[in-house]
């Protein structure tokens, strides 16, 4: 495993190796930062240079004849199919945070003939979702309170005062995997909703809605979804709660009836209720782009991929760069690790730096903390064994005070 030749070998082997000439790739960088922004597939460029030809040409013919007022809705069934949500489930929205803000406000208020006033969520999760949950407590839902348990505790602080749990699927940090199946359980039980966010999770680690029982989930669309800068969320509601959720921002687009322009809101009967304005078409015909290059990988070997990428970054790094203080954070067991790796050095800042200089670009997370997003359908074996060489080498330098021999 200390030698290139057997990443190589991974490499000519991978079922995968065919989906990374998919994307466009510079052959002198390597982005391990594709769990903050996925690189561009090869097909979006002419999508987008067709729809602006269409908006040259033809101005509005593009909302009627090419099915643009329907791609939130066609985008998310696609999305569905990755996530495992059965179509009429999924819509792409705005920003995650706004979907998590209208996701959010629709379970306490669909819970608001109970007592039941907490939001159940973890000290840990991303900070934007915090935020959001201390505003719907504080502007919107202003009888509710918001308790911040240790994911490891969250089971046992389900009780009858809980309306939702809000968690992440994939911990950013640490990318500890949460027990989607058995959290939505204990809550059922306990009469709560659960409100997941997949964004770290969507597109590299198996993820089964409908089959876990899911009631709520938001999502993001750049990162191994790969729709590009700012592209928009999507989100989830399952059937069974779909006919009475309701959501606050009430737009045009969610009305039933949206081009009868009448006084009154009316909900779409469908997961278009979710919806509010026109949507941002040009990130949105990306984003589709990005999904359709994703659904077309077995996810059984996206999976598998994952896990080995995972499992060589870890033994590499444990080997090479222990000495040197580095330490690997997060879940020792694949199974409960999403699809990136952290590590923890007193020297991170000046490594990120570094690394970026030899063309291996990562996510530095002050003070301490470098994460290493390894999305299996363009990283390859040799990346990893590269960039922990180069590491170590860095790593050698600052001790050795010039280049190790």
């Amino acid at each position: 495993m200390d030698q290139r030749r057997y990443f190589e070998q991974l490499d000519a082997s991978d079922p995968l190796r065919d989906m990374r000439a998919l994307f466009d790739l510079r052959d002198d960088r390597v982005f391990f930062n594709g769990n903050s922004l996925g690189p561009p597939p090869r097909a979006t460029a002419n999508r987008l240079d067709e729809a602006l030809r269409l908006w040259r040409d033809d101005m509005n013919a593009g909302w009627w004849d090419h099915g643009w007022l329907r791609l939130s809705t066609l985008t998310g069934d696609r999305i569905g199919e990755i996530i495992g949500a059965a179509p009429g489930q999924v819509v792409v929205g705005e920003s995650t945070s706004v979907n998590l803000f209208k996701l959010l406000c629709g379970a306490m208020e669909s819970q608001s003939g109970s007592e039941r006033s907490v939001i159940l969520t973890d000290p840990d999760n991303f900070p934007s979702d915090l935020y959001i949950a201390d505003g719907v407590a504080r502007y919107v839902q202003r009888q509710a309170t918001v308790r911040r348990t240790p994911t490891d505790e969250i089971i046992d602080h389900i009780d009858s005062d809980v309306a939702v749990v809000m968690l992440s699927h994939v911990d950013y940090r640490t990318a500890q995997l949460l027990p989607m199946r058995r959290i939505n359980e204990r809550a059922h039980e306990a009469g709560a909703l659960v409100l997941w966010d997949l964004s770290h999770s969507a597109g590299v680690v198996p993820v089964e809605l409908d089959a876990a029982g899911t009631d709520l989930a938001v999502g993001c669309g750049y990162k191994y979804l790969n729709g590009g800068p700012g592209a928009p969320g999507y989100m989830y509601v399952a059937h069974r709660l779909l006919p009475r959720f309701e959501q606050p921002i009430t737009g045009w687009l969610g009305h039933t009836r949206p081009f009868d322009f009448t006084a009154e809101y009316r909900p779409d009967a469908g997961i278009a209720r979710l919806t509010t304005g026109c949507p941002p078409l040009l990130s949105l015909l990306a984003l589709d782009e990005g999904v359709a290059l994703t659904a077309r990988a077995d996810p059984v070997a996206v999976r598998a991929k994952s896990v080995a990428l995972g499992e060589s970054f870890i033994a590499l790094s444990r080997a090479r760069l222990a000495r040197y203080g580095v330490e690997v954070t997060g879940p020792a067991d694949s199974a409960q690790r999403g699809s990136h790796v952290s590590l923890r050095s007193a020297q991170a800042e000046r490594l990120a730096k570094d690394l970026a200089a030899r063309g291996f670009h990562l996510e530095l997370r002050p003070p301490d903390l470098l994460r290493f997003g390894l999305a299996p359908l363009h990283i390859r074996y040799v990346d990893v064994f590269d960039c922990v060489a180069a590491m170590e080498e860095l790593l050698a330098e600052s001790v050795h005070g010039g280049p190790r021999r």
